[in-house]
Order: C-alpha cells, then sequence, then structure tokens
C-alpha cells in the first residue's frame, strides 16, 4: 500500500495550454541524406529545409493550434535551381494542426503538401513523426502510453495508408529556472500499405526511429522536439534507395 501511495503521489500531469498565448512561433527543421542504387551504381543525396511555423489556436479544436508555415530554404544536391525554388514555395504558406492528446492533425481544408521525388517523402509525414503525444492521465517516470495513426497518401504512382504506431516514455522530470520540465521519448514504426497491387513497387515502405521532446510543466508549452527516421532499402525493387531524416521543432522566445 505505502509503495502504491507513492507511485501515485509521484505522478505528473502532460499537457500543453495554446490559449495562454495569442501566438506560437517555433523553427522547424529537416535534414535528409541517403543513397540511391541501381545495378552497379550508385548515388548519395541530401536535402534540408528550414522554415518557421507561427501558430495560433485552431478554430477546430481550442486544444489544438494551428500552424501556417513561413518563408522557406531549402538545399539539395540533387535538385536544380528550379525545382529547389518550386519546392520551396510549395511549402511555404502551409497549414499544420497540432493537438497535445492527437498529435499532429490533418484536417479537411488543408491543403495537399509538396513530395520530393525521393522516396516520396512529404513535409506532412516529418511534422507528424516529430510531434509527441500526451497521456491523458498523469503518469510517473518511467511510466509509457502507445499510439497509433494513420494518413492517407497520395502519389502520381497510386494512393497508399500511412500507419504511424508511437511508444512513448516518460524519462524524466527536472526543474530549470524556478520552472518544472518533463523529458519524454518515444520509439516508432512508420509502413505504408499501398491501395492497390504493383503501386509504389519502386519506394521504400516501411522505416523505424526515436524522437524526443522536452515540456514546461509549469509555463504548459512544448520546448523543443527532435526526431530520427531510417528507412533500409526495399531489396526487391529495382532501384534501391536508403535514406536518414532529422526532424527538429523548437520554440522561438
Amino acid at each position: 500500500m505505502l509503495m502504491l501511495s507513492c507511485q501515485r503521489a509521484g505522478r505528473v500531469e502532460l499537457s500543453i495550454d495554446f490559449s495562454q498565448a495569442a501566438s506560437w512561433r517555433y523553427v522547424f527543421g529537416i535534414d535528409i541524406k541517403g543513397i540511391a542504387s541501381q545495378g552497379d551504381s550508385a548515388r548519395e543525396f541530401s536535402n534540408s529545409l528550414r522554415t518557421y511555423l507561427s501558430g495560433e489556436r485552431s478554430p477546430h479544436d481550442d486544444a489544438a493550434v494551428r500552424f501556417r508555415t513561413g518563408q522557406t530554404v531549402v538545399h539539395s544536391n540533387f535538385l536544380s535551381e528550379q525545382e529547389r525554388n518550386h519546392l520551396a514555395r510549395q511549402c511555404e504558406n502551409l497549414v499544420l494542426f497540432f493537438s497535445p492528446h492527437e498529435g499532429a492533425v490533418e484536417a479537411s481544408d488543408t491543403a495537399v503538401t509538396p513530395l520530393l521525388t525521393v522516396g516520396g517523402w512529404d513535409l506532412y509525414r516529418s511534422f507528424a513523426r516529430v510531434l509527441p503525444v500526451l497521456p491523458e492521465s498523469p503518469v510517473g517516470v518511467g511510466a509509457s502510453w502507445e499510439r497509433e495513426r494513420t494518413f492517407p497518401i497520395e502519389t502520381s504512382m497510386g494512393n497508399a495508408t500511412g500507419m504511424l504506431y508511437q511508444l512513448f516514455t516518460l524519462d524524466s522530470v527536472f526543474s530549470a529556472d524556478s520552472n518544472k520540465f518533463a523529458s519524454l521519448s518515444w520509439r516508432f514504426t512508420y509502413r505504408i500499405q499501398p491501395d492497390s497491387a504493383g503501386a509504389l513497387d519502386s519506394l521504400p515502405l516501411s522505416g523505424s526511429g526515436n524522437g524526443n521532446a522536452v515540456i514546461d510543466m509549469t509555463g504548459k508549452r512544448m520546448i523543443k522536439a527532435h526526431a530520427l527516421f531510417e528507412v533500409p532499402p526495399k531489396q526487391k525493387a529495382r532501384q534501391k534507395i536508403s535514406w536518414q531524416e532529422t526532424v527538429h521543432i523548437e520554440m522561438v522566445k
């Protein structure tokens, strides 16, 4: 009984309150590097994207925030200048929603996010992988909770369903600058199920990774989050593509 009482006393509530400020601003970055090979030839590729997310309370959900991407900078060693500029323009002024208990939320009025020509990457999936999903009730250090999501995927080669599974853990609670913070981490797997046989045969259809985030429990805000996602090559594909993706989001004060 004493052990149970101590465990309950040690539980904390993890929450983010977007109603306490009129606007929210984060820097958002994505870095992708990998190898595409076919036969005896192989080439390395890299791509990076930087933008700012400006957010306000969502009109669809008082507990969520609606972000809009700002001016975007794209660097790439395989896209032409014209393609880089086109991708940057596509990534500007996009609407992205985040709910602390749902993760990334794809609203019905959100425009289709742009695709990168390697591996069928799109900005929305990166956004979804880097965001934590908070538990509905208080938890203690070491406690875990899980989340499963599905996403519709539309490409020029066919449509599919993306499936994201995340297992979260509260790693620690600590104090700094008179505030109390929570550090959490997660592991995740992601796979794509094509809507029809033969569709997306040239694309990698699964990957896995890990993430971490810091929540300011006193201020009820997310300070930063980071995720690393790795995609192994699809062995039976004529062109084998593997890549590593790093996503980072951090509050701008």
